[in-house]
């Protein structure tokens, strides 16, 4: 028997979703790799004073792209998805990216206008004065990219791989750099950096435009540039604080456990992380789906909104399971700080499911544009679990930093649910007066 229309739909949708996701993967094991292999270069070559500067400047210029960004991945990859969904014209679409454009633009104008007044009244060192001045046009650049146009068109894997460019001309151009005085090997990654996400956004158009998408200016209205602003400055509220949580549990630990607890926290959250931004490329690839199932269904309340994001959940739960076999496996046979750091491995990797649930909730309130709300519970969240962890990191040790997360993950996932529950409640409600 011949599949039905709606079944052949349903495995190409599927298809695409996996295409997605191992592109996305595959973006993020070039991207990051390509760092992580030059920087344990370094450390294997000794050369720990370069792999210093730069890593601290890249961790900051990164913080750049992320605040001129501020969600849009998210806000513009829902309203493209609504409005193809919906019938929305091609200059609809558009007019959407104009409008965020003009908001990353404001972000971008104001960090360019950070920098050149740090470079013109504070006497920093020639590496860190080169790199900012180099590094800087990536933020004019980065605040046209593509990325969420591409990830409401369902082609999140390309804006994956894409974004992995900007990684590996850092990684080359630090290699080319390691004999070279601080100031050229400043001057060599800043601009490095900035052409890597030039390239990135014109490897996006290109894609978009192979597309059909080819780029076409669309004015954009004054209710969607206050709309942007609105919705863009809260994902930025919520985004902000969860950039800094990290470094101030960085600054707990040094100030209260010591270097050995800061060496095991930072060589946790690598793992951790990496495998929490493993399951987030699922949700991403997840998202269209399900900005168009609540279009189709506003009643759709928590249940429902986790069941479409069920992928990013197993992989969440699978690589909890195999990081604590991991853990359990290596305290069993090593010795030493490997045994101290998967010790703490093995109970810290809950927080890979715990974090998963939140973000999904919460991608169910962006899929009904409630961003103030997941802002709102970010913002308290981080807080709560920063104050927890500064409290009792005396009494309880490194461990503070397993409960704080999970104290922060238990925040959102409360809050989220209320919400949706809530909001899905309100739209049950209206539908039968």
């Amino acid at each position: 028997m011949s599949p039905t229309p709606g079944e052949t739909n349903s495995q190409q949708g599927a298809i695409r979703r996996l295409v997605n996701l191992g592109m996305l993967i595959g973006g993020f094991g070039l991207g990051q790799g390509s760092i992580f292999l030059i920087q344990t270069w370094l450390v294997a070559t000794g050369q720990t004073e370069l792999l210093a500067r730069f890593g601290t400047h890249f961790s900051f210029a990164i913080l750049g792209i992320v605040a001129v960004e501020a969600g849009s991945l998210t806000i513009l990859s829902g309203q493209i998805a609504r409005q193809i969904h919906g019938g929305g014209t091609r200059m609809d679409v558009w007019r959407s990216y104009w409008e965020t454009t003009v908001f990353r633009l404001s972000i971008a104008v104001l960090l360019i206008a950070a920098g050149a007044a740090a470079l013109a009244f504070w006497t920093l060192p020639e590496f860190s004065q080169n790199y900012l001045a180099w590094s800087l046009p990536a933020m004019l650049i980065w605040a046209f990219n593509g990325a969420g146009f591409l990830d409401g068109l369902q082609k999140s894997g390309i804006s994956g791989v894409t974004g992995s460019i900007a990684y590996v001309a850092s990684a080359l151009a630090l290699f080319l750099a390691r004999d070279l005085p601080p100031a050229q090997a400043g001057a060599w990654t800043g601009a490095a950096f900035s052409i890597g996400y030039l390239l990135t956004l014109v490897a996006q158009f290109a894609a978009l435009a192979a597309s059909g998408w080819r780029p076409a200016w669309a004015a954009p209205s004054r209710d969607g540039i206050r709309q942007a602003f609105v919705e863009e400055g809260s994902m930025l509220a919520g985004l902000l604080p969860g950039q800094l949580y990290f470094r101030a549990q960085l600054a707990i630990a040094a100030f209260a456990l010591g270097h050995n607890a800061t060496a095991v926290l930072v060589y946790a959250k690598q793992i951790v992380g990496a495998a929490s931004q493993i399951a987030g490329f699922a949700r991403r690839v997840e998202f269209p789906r399900l900005v168009q199932a609540v279009a189709g269904d506003p009643t759709i309340g928590a249940g429902p909104t986790l069941r479409i994001q069920r992928t990013s959940l197993a992989i969440a739960a699978v690589f909890a399971l195999a990081i604590a076999l991991a853990g359990l496996t290596v305290t069993a046979t090593a010795s030493g700080f490997v045994v101290e750091a998967w010790g703490f491995l093995a109970i810290f990797c809950v927080t890979v499911l715990s974090e998963s649930v939140g973000q999904a909730l919460a991608q169910g309130l962006f899929a009904r544009s409630s961003y103030h709300a997941v802002a709102v519970a970010r913002i308290l969240a981080v807080a709560t679990a920063v104050i927890f962890g500064y409290v009792f990191a005396g009494m309880l040790g490194v461990g503070v930093f397993i409960l704080s997360d999970l104290l922060s993950h238990a925040i959102v996932i409360s809050m989220s649910f209320w919400w949706l529950t809530r909001a899905a409640r309100i739209d049950d409600d209206g539908n039968h007066a």
